[in-house]
């Protein structure tokens, strides 16, 4: 089976809910995410977005770049102005996400919107592979 890993920063927010939605759509791949400098826990208001779209973010939490398995064959990095060390992946993909600001709820909705559409988009393309 092939694994997919969601990188960012610190896999409170972007990474961690990409990791969500990609579990909720497929079951055809093993998927995880990470950080850089992982967070304590989830961001709370990225939580609460995701609880008032039907999806629980109960028994997620933020996890180092360590902790991901050796063979990874799609590398999906949010951007997030941050520079990753380097990640061993058959293909490394760049959501591009630093651009968009995730300070107030408001925009934190914008961007949990914007990564759901990258995610769906993205397990099509490569489920068609």
């Amino acid at each position: 089976m092939k694994t997919i890993a969601f990188v960012c920063k610190g896999n409170s927010f972007k990474s961690i809910i990409c990791e969500r939605f990609a579990k909720e759509l497929t079951n055809d791949f093993i998927i995880v995410s990470a950080g850089t400098n992982p967070a304590d826990k989830v961001n709370v208001e990225g939580a609460k977005i995701m609880e008032a779209r039907g999806l629980s973010m109960d028994g997620y939490r933020p996890h180092s770049l360590d902790s991901l398995p050796e063979n990874i064959d799609y590398l999906v990095k949010m951007g997030c102005a941050v520079e990753c060390p380097f990640v061993p992946a058959k293909e490394t993909i760049d959501f591009d996400m630093d651009k968009y600001p995730a300070k107030t709820f408001e925009e934190k909705e914008i961007v949990v919107d914007l990564l759901e559409k990258k995610v769906k988009e993205f397990i099509e393309t490569i489920s068609n592979r």
